[in-house]
């Protein structure tokens, strides 16, 4: 049987964090084709068969399989979600997939924060994140706005 391990994500404050600050980064990998077809389930889309089967990839001139983009920003979402802790919320993100992410790649998730501020009592995070593989190329830069509580306003 398989043994999943739960980290809980830590409890931080705003006062944790600041401008420049990098997190550490997360490991992903290898992905395997098995990733990206429980993906598709999870979601009910199997309809780009490019990302689950090799000869329709090939088919369509792709050099075979590419994983699904949004399955790699739900990976990065949920690495923010554990670097900025459980009193935080992740208010909007953007995110563009700039190169293929391909079966047996090794990822490194990272982040820092770019601006770390108050805003009409508010106190928020904004994140500079991307994805670089095993080649040192970046796949998938992504922003997000966070909004993290205070240990004077808890």
């Amino acid at each position: 049987m398989r043994q999943v391990k739960t980290i809980e994500p830590p409890d931080l404050y705003f006062e944790d964090f600041y401008e420049g600050q990098e997190f550490d980064s997360v490991k992903k990998g290898p992905i395997m084709v098995g990733h990206q077809v429980r993906w598709a389930g999870a979601i009910d889309n199997y309809d780009s068969e490019f990302h689950h089967d090799e000869y329709v990839a090939k088919a369509q001139g792709l050099p075979g399989i590419i994983l699904s983009g949004p399955l790699i920003a739900a990976w990065l979402l949920s690495a923010i979600n554990h670097w900025v802790g459980r009193n935080a919320r992740v208010l909007r993100y953007t995110d563009r997939h700039t190169g293929s992410t391909m079966p047996r790649d090794m990822l490194s998730l990272k982040g820092k924060v770019k601006r770390a501020y108050r805003d009409g009592g508010r106190c928020l995070l904004d994140l500079e994140c991307d994805v670089e593989n095993q080649n040192g190329q970046y796949t998938t830069p992504m922003t997000a706005t966070v909004l993290v509580l205070s240990r004077a306003g808890r």
